[in-house]
Order: structure tokens, then sequence, then C-alpha cells
């Protein structure tokens, strides 16, 4: 984990302490994004179309994610 960009030690034990060490417990990335609560949610209704964020989440994993997305910018 540690050898990805914007994730040091501390952020990477958080990591793996969040998503365990099954490789095979997600089939798909969007599945983690579920998980994590950063994949957006779509309603769709006729010629209506509505896109809003997830609140019901892992909010553990979340700031982790908003962690390496902030480190890897820098």
């Amino acid at each position: 984990m540690t050898s990805v960009p914007g994730i040091g030690t501390v952020l990477g034990a958080r990591l793996l302490g969040e998503l365990g060490d099954d490789p095979a417990r997600f089939s798909d990335i969007a599945g983690l994004r579920g998980f994590a609560g950063t994949a957006p949610i779509t309603r769709a209704s006729g010629k209506s179309r509505i896109v809003s964020a997830r609140h019901i989440r892992n909010d553990r994993l979340a700031d982790a994610c908003h962690w390496r997305a902030f480190a890897a910018i820098t």
C-alpha cells in the first residue's frame, strides 16, 4: 500500500484496516466506491435526472480516501 503515491505508513495502515487484507472482497472498483461512499447516487424518472452524494458510508474509509487524494494532488 505504501508504494502508491500519497499513501504513507499511517494512511496505508488506516486503509488496510478499513479494507481488510482479502483482495477478492470487492469484485470491481464500483463496489469499493460504494462501500467508501464516493460513488454518486443517480435517480432518473422520465425527463428528470438527479445526481446526489451518499450520506450513508464508511466515514473512516471516506476520510482516508479524501486524505489520499489531497496528498496525491499536492
